[in-house]
C-alpha cells in the first residue's frame, strides 16, 4: 500500500475545488469536508484524513489545516460571505499546479472519486451532511445497526433532529444502494 503524501492530500482538495468551479457549484468549508469524507468512506479512497464526529457532522482538523496551506499557496481563494454566513472556496492561481503534483494519486483514484461525486456531489451542504453522517455511522457503528433501517434512522435523527424521518429513510436507502452497487461492481 502506497504511503499518502501531503502533495496527494493537497491534490485531492485542489481537484475538488477545480471540479466544483467547472461544474458551477458553490463550495464551502463544510461541503469540502463532507465531500472528502464521502470519498474516503464510500469511495474507499485512502486520502489519509482522520474524521471525528462533531455537531455538524464528520470533521477533519488536518483537512481544515490543509485548506489553509493551499490558500496561503494561492491554490484556493477562501472568502467569508456574511450575507449567507458561510465560507466560499474558489480556484486560486496555482490550483491546477497543485492537482498536477498529486496527479498519480488523482489518476489512480479518479474512478472512485467520480462515482462518489456523480452520486452525491451536487447536493447542498445540508444534503451532503446527512449522507456523510450516515456514511460515518455505517463505518463506525455495529454492523447490525447499519443493517436495521429503523434503528439506524433513529440514531441519525438523534444526531440530526432537524431532518424528517422520510428524508432520513431516503438518504439511508441511497447510501445503502451506493454501497451495494460498489460491492457488486468490484
Amino acid at each position: 500500500m502506497r504511503e499518502i503524501r501531503k502533495t496527494d492530500q493537497y491534490a485531492l482538495v485542489a481537484f475538488l475545488i477545480n471540479q466544483a468551479a467547472q461544474a458551477g457549484q458553490e463550495l464551502g468549508k463544510k461541503a469540502l469536508q463532507r465531500k472528502v469524507h464521502l470519498i474516503q468512506e464510500l469511495g474507499d479512497v485512502d486520502a489519509g484524513y482522520q474524521f471525528t464526529l462533531r455537531t455538524y457532522g464528520p470533521y477533519s482538523a488536518s483537512l481544515a489545516g490543509d485548506l489553509d496551506v493551499i490558500e496561503i499557496s494561492d491554490g484556493a481563494k477562501v472568502s467569508y460571505n456574511a450575507s449567507n454566513n458561510r465560507y466560499e472556496i474558489g480556484v486560486g492561481e496555482f490550483t491546477t499546479q497543485i492537482v498536477q503534483k498529486g496527479e498519480e494519486f488523482i489518476s489512480t483514484n479518479r474512478p472512485a472519486i467520480k462515482r462518489v461525486l456523480d452520486a452525491f456531489g451536487d447536493r447542498s451542504t445540508k444534503g451532503l451532511g446527512l449522507v456523510s453522517m450516515i456514511a460515518h455511522l455505517r463505518r463506525h457503528s455495529l454492523e447490525e445497526e447499519f443493517e436495521d433501517n429503523e434503528r439506524l434512522a433513529k440514531h441519525v435523527m438523534l444526531l440530526k433532529p432537524k431532518y424528517e424521518e422520510a428524508t432520513v429513510d431516503q438518504a439511508i436507502g441511497e447510501v445503502r444502494d451506493f454501497v451495494t452497487t460498489q460491492a457488486n461492481s468490484g
